[in-house]
Order: structure tokens, then sequence, then C-alpha cells
């Protein structure tokens, strides 16, 4: 029913755009996206940051990097891997224990199968891990190959997920906290297109820098277009607190007199790139974010989400308000 509305809407609006209205504007072509718009989906930057592309016609060994997915994947889907295999290698070598005979295996106590099972089991953490307790220990050749092929297969399975811990606590990357929208709110005698951010750490971002992006579809010519905004301003010293970005909608922005509806028409999104220098790494960490058309909320502003604290000695950042805003009258052009 909404997706029904909106293309009427569109198709209501459609005479409002002003043919030739973008000539007046400098697009920006090196921007890594393509100008066709039929040959690219309806986003470019998903929210986490990444560039909505799906790769396919690669071989399978050039399509998979290992080491390059474990480094970027979440941390509970790391950890998730990290145990099912290692329960899933121990349990392989529970059978092949198994199949040999557990009478190459001394110090076996128990008589039921399930408690032989989990013995065994116990014996193959005990030497994939090179703890060793003692209390089990092989007999036979063939036992005693598979604990030493064990133990070694550990070793070095220790010393890869050793590496990529570190790599991945090494890893600068900065995490900040996004607005779930943008807004259109009055600004001064205009308006301007606003959206917040914040450090989600206690460490110290400084020297950052923010750019904005306009992309959008041109009706005439089907080519999606992009555009530089002029923000208020696009660097600050440091992020000790929130950053409400500010684009003014002058007679220069490419926003002015445009419609919601028109915006929407248009399959406008904007793409902002956040750099800035980590202390705690002392490297530069980049990030992205990216808000629809669709996202953004005309006729708003954002409440405040500092303010000092009881003693009045320091100032609290309320994060849980980063998406807090009431609803105003936006200046009519």
């Amino acid at each position: 029913m909404k997706s029904k509305i909106v293309d009427l809407l569109l198709i209501t609006h459609d005479s409002m755009l002003k043919p030739g209205w973008t000539k007046r504007f400098k697009f920006n072509p090196d921007t890594g996206f393509g100008n066709a718009a039929s040959t690219q989906g309806s986003r470019l930057v998903n929210h986490d940051g990444t560039f909505n592309v799906i790769r396919k016609g690669l071989p399978f060994s050039e399509r998979v990097n290992l080491y390059h997915d474990l480094i970027r994947m979440p941390w509970w889907l790391f950890n998730t891997i990290v145990i099912a295999g290692f329960i899933l290698i121990n349990c392989a070598f529970t059978i092949a224990y198994m199949l040999i005979g557990i009478e190459q295996l001394q110090g076996i106590v128990h008589t039921q199968a399930q408690d032989i099972w989990f013995e065994v089991f116990t014996f193959s953490c005990q030497t994939f891990s090179t703890v060793g307790y003692g209390r089990i220990n092989p007999l036979g050749n063939m036992a005693g190959g598979v604990a030493a092929f064990e133990a070694l297969a550990g070793t070095i399975l220790a010393a890869l997920l050793t590496g990529l811990v570190f790599a991945r606590f090494a890893r600068p990357r900065a995490k900040l906290a996004y607005s779930n929208v943008a807004l259109i709110a009055p600004y001064k005698e205009i308006n301007a297109l606003m959206f917040r951010i914040a450090n989600a750490r206690d460490n110290q971002l400084v020297e950052c820098e923010i750019s904005l992006m306009f992309s959008f579809i041109e009706t005439e010519t089907g080519m999606r277009r992009y555009m530089n905004l002029e923000l208020e301003r696009n660097r600050i010293t440091g992020l000790p607190l929130s950053w409400t970005v500010v684009h003014p909608i002058t007679e220069q922005s490419p926003l002015f007199e445009l419609s919601e509806t028109e915006l929407i028409q248009l399959q406008g999104e904007f793409v902002f790139t956040f750099k800035a220098f980590d202390d705690t790494y002392s490297q530069v960490v980049y990030t992205r974010h990216s808000y629809h058309a669709e996202e953004l909320v005309w006729g708003a502003k954002f409440i405040p989400m500092f303010n000092p604290s009881d003693s009045h000695e320091a100032t609290e950042l309320k994060m849980d308000k980063i998406n807090a805003y009431e609803v105003v009258a936006i200046n009519i052009n």
C-alpha cells in the first residue's frame, strides 16, 4: 500500500522537476561508482559502511579469502567459528581413536559407550591443546601416530589463532554512532540537511574530517550523478562529544527548492566519509555511512544529547539520545 502511494506521488510531482536544473552544478566524476543507473542497485553504501556490491563470476578459490573474512567478521561469529571448529576437529580425532581401538589407549576407566566416547574426546582435547594431563596415553603405534599428528596440528592452529586474535585487536577501526535518520531542519533563516555522529568508544579521535556526497539519478538522461555538498564545517579538532554535520541548503545547493517527493523521485542518497587520527592506535581511521532519501525526516531538529554532570565537574554524553529529535516547522523558501 505504501509503495503505491509513493508511486502515485512521484507521478503527480513528475512535472515539478525543472528541465536542466542540474546544469549549473559541478558533478564529481571521481567517485569510483558508475554513471549508468541501469547498471547499479538502488543503494551505493550499506548501513554498515560497506559498498553495496556483490561480486560474482570469480572461481571459489579466488572468491573466498579465509584470513580476510576471519579478520573482518563480527566477534560473535568469529568466536562461534573458533568454538565450533575446536569441537569438530576433536570429534574427528575421537572417531579416529575409536576406529583404531580403545585398547591402544591406556588409562580408560569407563565401560559405558557414551562415557568412553567422552573420555576419548577429552583426551583428544588435551592432546590437541598440548596440555597432556597424562592419565590416558597411547600404547599402540597407530594411536601414537594419530596423537603426534594431532599435537602438531594443535600447535599450528594455536599459532594461527593467536595471530588472528592479535590482528583483530590491533586492527584500527573507528566505531562511530550515527543517527538513524538525517533531518531537514531550520537553520538560521534557511533550512539545512543535518545528521549526527558521536564516538562510541572512550578513545580520543582528533583531527576529524568529513565529506558529504549527494548521489541521484538525473531524470532527463537516466544517468547517476554525484555532487560534493558544502558543509557548515568539515573539520573539527576532536570528537569528545557529538557532532551535528550541517549542509546549509542555500541557492547554491542542489537541494534548494527540492521537495521530499522530488528527492525520492531522484533516488537521492547522501554518502559521507569520516576520517580521524586515533591516538590509541596512532593511526588514521576511516568509516562510511549513507542516508537514502526515504530515510530523511522533514521538519525536525535534534535534541541536545549532552549536559553538565550532577557535580558540574564533567560533561555527560547521553549516547541513547543520538537519534532523539523533535518536530519543528521548516523555513519556506
